[in-house]
């Protein structure tokens, strides 16, 4: 039993027992990455944890080590997602290029274990916006490496400002050249790749003010100042060659002591006391101004993996991150961490130089903040390297400007002639619709506004208002819910627009049909299930894909950001979006053409045509601006803009401008007030209904009509009917529509869904025409 027991629980045990993967490319592979995995695994056992590290380490000697060919190696592994490692071990430079992957450290690493780093330079390496998607194992400093053989032969010291280190060097170089014809100046390690940009932030961040400055901006004179001093001591403290030294020219010089000083990275206590290297701050604009980049490693979490599998890496990342693990490292391994209380640790500083690592002046390259820091990068020392070694005819202010709009995130100020115009025009639509809606609401003018109830009008206008505010999402500084609400604003806006006239057009349809009759029965509910519909749709569109913030880069020019979805379940969602609002139109398309000629609604039909045929137009432009790929922000939120107010002054202008030139500007009342449709009998008198002037241009084209109507089947048949009935010449009281349709047709004709009064007007008999059963409620 007690060997079945035994049996059972190694079994189970080996079940629960949860391998956890590290993968990481190294260009220096020593004792602490290679006991890395029986470290780990020591440990959990000791803790009686089921987990187990694997490691997969690649160096120089197994793949390629050209940065660029590490990096898309990498990315190809990471984008496996849940068929990768579960941990990654990555060059600080890599962190924010493949942050989206990489899971939120704070949800899941132990808190005191995250607080320990808050102090470190380093950690500003890890941080996406807030999302902590990595923690320095281990960090490099850059600093100045001096030849204290030659300084203690002419009795200088080690400089602490740039202009001491150009006198120092040329005060050597005179005297031992002729000694050492192959004695090297200053090596200021800026070649043509990544550490070139390393050299050139170092120099920009040792010209602050202070100590405790931040980074110089780069249109600041400090960084012009910056630049201006690293052409100055190309040309007078180094050579075209020796600036521009490479790693291998580097090591070697620093080994045969061929130099007089050297910008390098700290290569150990080891190799600095076999070859008397003595490695110090960077000198800078001033004494006690230096800096150092800041490079090492993050090991980060896969993101895709499932929720266990981050529990047990988690676990991994607490232990090895620790401060009695770290403290470990730099005792035993000659490592550099980046929790900078360990340099105040006793049993460390008897093994190295605390004050000084303490007080290196760190800055970090800006991988994690750069739109695409590959192409900053690159742009950077590639304009930078044409000042310094004489190649271009643009100042270090020029330069710099440039650069800074590699690096930054421009969008569209609220004081810049784009958002001015959209402003003003938005502003005076906003008044428009202000008025508009007091016009409305006058009694004598709502009166004839009979296609719709006044709530469905206030509808309309509160639909224009909110397509409107789409203008206003564009400009300044973008946030997601900026994106977020942006084709809410459009969709339910349409929505509100014209889904009520789609449903009273609908409901009026010249033939008798089941749809007609639910719709001018259930107006209301009809109504609400469109509104249903198009917010279930976009709750979609958030829940699979939201519109997000997205930078756009300009290769020449300035990036700004703008609303995307980030894949393309967006585009699609989009696109059905686009489907459902056109298929509307269409169908509205339609149905004025059916209704083209009825003369109760004439006016309102002809006002929505012309919407329609314009929006229809606006739409598709729209679709077309989203394909076209715009690099200037003003122009990009602009048309975009001009396209959404366009839509919105026009079917305001339309729609409330027709009515207000019929009705205040040519003084017509074709809709009076109901009491006046009344005889004394107390039915419906219809020859009330069309002014007089109205009344006798229609008799006269009475007879023709009629006969050719007749002729006309279908869709046709319903364009050219005119609401006009097919009586004698004699006959001075024209009906709503002609006798084909009346005899169809039984249903209220201008009500949405509510009866006027509850008063039924039934079994009038006008000209041979049965309008038996009408009711012509609620018509205004």
């Amino acid at each position: 039993m007690l060997l079945l027991n035994t049996i059972i629980l190694t079994i189970i045990g080996l079940v629960n027992a949860i391998e956890v993967t590290l993968h990481g490319f190294l260009y220096v592979q020593n004792e602490f990455h290679n006991n890395l995995e029986k470290t780990v695994n020591e440990y959990m056992k000791s803790k009686n944890l089921d987990i187990t590290l694997k490691t997969v380490f690649e160096n120089p000697d197994s793949s390629s080590g050209d940065p660029n060919h590490v990096a898309n190696a990498l990315e190809q592994i990471i984008l496996k997602k849940d068929k990768g490692y579960d941990l990654y071990l990555t060059d600080t430079v890599y962190t924010g290029r493949f942050a989206q992957h990489f899971e939120d450290l704070n949800k899941y690493v132990d808190k005191k274990v995250i607080d320990l780093y808050k102090d470190g330079t380093a950690t500003n390496t890890c941080y996406v916006d807030t999302k902590l998607v990595g923690l320095p194992l281990s960090v490099d400093y850059g600093g100045l490496y001096s030849n204290m053989s030659l300084l203690n032969k002419y009795n200088q010291t080690i400089p602490k400002t740039w202009d001491e280190l150009i006198n120092t060097t040329n005060y050597i170089y005179e005297r031992e050249s002729q000694l050492d014809p192959e004695l090297h100046k200053y090596l200021a390690h800026f070649p043509e790749y990544e550490n070139g940009l390393v050299s050139l932030l170092e120099f920009i961040h040792s010209f602050r003010d202070s100590p405790n400055d931040k980074f110089p901006e780069y249109t600041s004179d400090n960084a012009v100042a910056a630049l201006e001093e690293m052409k100055k001591i190309k040309e007078n403290a180094s050579t075209s060659d020796d600036f521009a030294t490479n790693e291998i020219l580097m090591m070697g010089a620093l080994i045969t002591g061929k130099y007089i000083f050297a910008r390098f990275w700290y290569i150990g206590d080891s190799l600095s006391k076999e070859y008397e290297l003595s490695f110090n701050q960077l000198p800078g604009k001033k004494e006690g101004i230096s800096a150092s980049c800041i490079g090492g490693s993050n090991t980060s979490m896969n993101r895709y993996i499932s929720e266990e599998r981050k529990k047990a890496a988690a676990e991994v990342l607490n232990f090895i991150n620790s401060f009695e693990q770290q403290k470990k490292n730099i005792i035993t391994n000659n490592f550099r961490s980046a929790i900078h209380s360990t340099y105040s640790d006793p049993e460390v500083c008897q093994k190295i130089d605390c004050p000084k690592f303490s007080s290196m002046q760190g800055i970090v390259r800006p991988s994690s903040s750069s739109v695409n820091y590959e192409q900053y990068s690159e742009r950077f020392r590639e304009l930078a390297r044409k000042f310094i070694f004489n190649e271009s005819n643009q100042s270090a202010k020029e330069i710099l400007e440039e650069i800074d709009d590699i690096r930054k995130i421009h969008y569209v100020e609220v004081n810049s002639v784009a958002s001015i115009i959209i402003l003003s025009f938005t502003l005076l639509t906003l008044i428009s619709l202000f008025c508009s809606y007091i016009y409305l609401s006058i009694k004598r003018f709502r009166k004839q506004f009979n296609f719709l109830t006044y709530g469905y009008w206030c509808i309309f206008l509160f639909g224009i208002l909110m397509a409107l505010c789409y203008c206003l999402t564009g400009i300044h500084k973008l946030t997601d819910y900026n994106c977020l609400i942006r084709p809410f604003l459009l969709s339910i806006g349409f929505s509100l627009i014209y889904i009520p006239f789609f449903l009273k057009m609908i409901s009026i349809f010249p033939s008798k049909n089941g749809i007609a009759k639910f719709v001018k029965e259930h107006f209301m509910l009809v109504f609400i299930v469109f509104l249903i519909i198009d917010v279930i749709l976009n709750i979609t569109w958030y829940l699979l894909d939201p519109m997000g913030v997205n930078k756009f880069m300009v290769t020449a020019g300035k990036n700004f950001q703008y609303c995307s979805s980030f894949s393309s379940t967006g585009k699609i969602m989009q696109y059905i979006m686009y489907g459902l609002k056109l298929t509307i139109l269409v169908i509205m398309c339609v149905l004025v053409f059916a209704e083209w000629n009825l003369a109760a609604f004439k006016q309102d039909i002809r006002s929505i045509t012309s919407t329609l045929y314009i929006n229809i137009l606006l739409i598709g432009l729209f679709i077309i601006v989203e394909h076209i790929n715009i690099q200037n922000r003003y122009l990009f939120f602009g048309l975009r803009s001009a396209l959404v107010l366009c839509f919105c002054i026009s079917t305001l202008t339309i729609i409330f401008g027709s009515k207000y030139y019929n009705i205040s500007i040519r003084k017509e009342n074709l809709f009076s007030d109901v009491s006046t449709f009344k005889s004394s009998s107390g039915s419906i008198n219809s020859s009330h209904y069309y002014n007089s002037n109205f009344v006798r241009s229609q008799i006269s084209q009475n007879n023709t009509q009629y006969s050719q109507i007749n002729n006309k089947s279908g869709l046709l048949s319903y364009h050219y009917q005119t609401g006009n009935s097919a009586m004698p010449m004699t006959t001075a009281k024209p009906t709503l529509f002609s006798s084909t349709i009346n005899n169809s047709y039984n249903g209220n004709l201008f009500s949405n869904s509510s009866n006027y009064n509850n008063n039924n007007y039934s079994n009038n008999n006008y000209s041979n025409n049965n309008y038996s059963n009408n009711n012509y409620s609620n018509y205004y």
